[in-house]
């Protein structure tokens, strides 16, 4: 059985199948025999000065620190540049203007999400929070987004535990197909397309994944990957860093809790993460609603797929969320 199913906070079509054969890519586990220290990493606890200066940390009572931020070595964007304009013939060029920020997130080299404390997660989101809140000043970032590539398959060069925050100029061009598929929907319904799917998936339960007081992870209804997971604040809310300390604590223990399903159900995948957040400089938009999208690197993306836009899908989103809930 196959069909075809369309996003409706982005229009985006994926072809979703029932494929009992497919059997997810795992040779990419990440290695059970992970040292708790390693000499040659940079980010591990007293290799400090392998690293660039430390932008923001985060620290225990001792003055130790848990969650360090420090620059990209080999930055994509530098706060430094100038930011200029200009065109070359028909095309359009802008310099490298922003920030490429490395969040360590533990001085731990063997430690996983599985593993944390709530409250080491929640360390983790108040300093993407706080990041933002401090990047967000400067008047030449458009879009900031924090991300984590965990894994060789999803991108990683390290096991050590850490995500990255870019501070762009422009605003992603997938941000902006959400922003407008959601204000196209706001103009027909007058009502967020993000808050229509939270309360159609609470109200079905069949993707519901977890549901807490101010949170809910669902397998979305046209997911690209198999097992994607998206975690949804319940209220409507258009920007993360506007998050309270409450949100914060529920928030670390959502992703805790989608994460470790998903290293249960598939033998801990390589796996992205993204904060789909509002541009800095708009206001409380009616018409988005933040929210984290977790991708399983456990299929490959093919000619198709890159051809068409057309994500293939083997697992039924409906099977991925029972599956997960009984874990």
């Amino acid at each position: 059985m196959s069909e075809l199913r369309k996003d409706p906070a982005t229009n985006r079509w994926v072809i979703t199948l029932d494929d009992k054969s497919f059997k997810p890519q795992t040779d990419s586990k990440l290695s059970g025999e992970i040292p708790e220290h390693d000499g040659a990493c940079p980010f591990c606890t007293g290799n400090e000065d392998k690293t660039g200066k430390t932008i923001y940390s985060v620290n225990d009572m001792d003055g130790k620190w848990k969650v360090r931020v420090i620059p990209n070595n080999n930055p994509y964007l530098k706060v430094e540049t100038q930011l200029k304009k200009h065109g070359v013939g028909i095309f359009d060029v802008i310099s490298g203007t922003g920030a490429n920020e490395v969040i360590i997130e533990t001085g731990r080299h063997d430690m996983d999400f599985e593993r944390f404390e709530p409250a080491d997660i929640e360390d983790i989101f108040r300093t993407y929070r706080d990041r933002i809140l401090d990047l967000r000043r400067d008047s030449r970032i458009e879009y900031i987004l924090i991300f984590k590539n965990r894994g060789a398959r999803a991108g990683a060069k390290t096991a050590h535990l850490h995500s990255q925050l870019m501070a762009l100029p422009i605003v992603p061009e997938k941000v902006s197909e959400e922003l407008k598929s959601s204000a196209q929907y706001y103009e027909f319904k007058g009502r967020c397309v993000y808050c229509d799917i939270i309360e159609n998936e609470l109200m079905l339960k069949d993707r519901v994944i977890k549901e807490s007081e101010h949170f809910v992870t669902v397998a979305p209804f046209a997911s690209q990957t198999p097992f994607e997971t998206w975690i949804f604040p319940k209220d409507h809310a258009a920007h993360f860093h506007k998050l309270s300390n409450i949100e914060l604590k529920e928030v670390a223990i959502a992703l805790k809790d989608a994460v470790t399903r998903l290293n249960k159900a598939l033998n801990h995948p390589s796996y992205n993460y993204m904060i789909h957040t509002a541009p800095i400089k708009e206001g409380d938009l009616e018409h988005y609603h933040w929210h984290i999208e977790i991708l399983p690197r456990i299929k490959p993306v093919a000619g198709f797929e890159w051809g068409s836009g057309f994500f293939i899908n083997p697992t039924l989103p409906e099977e991925a969320a029972a599956y997960m809930r009984k874990l």
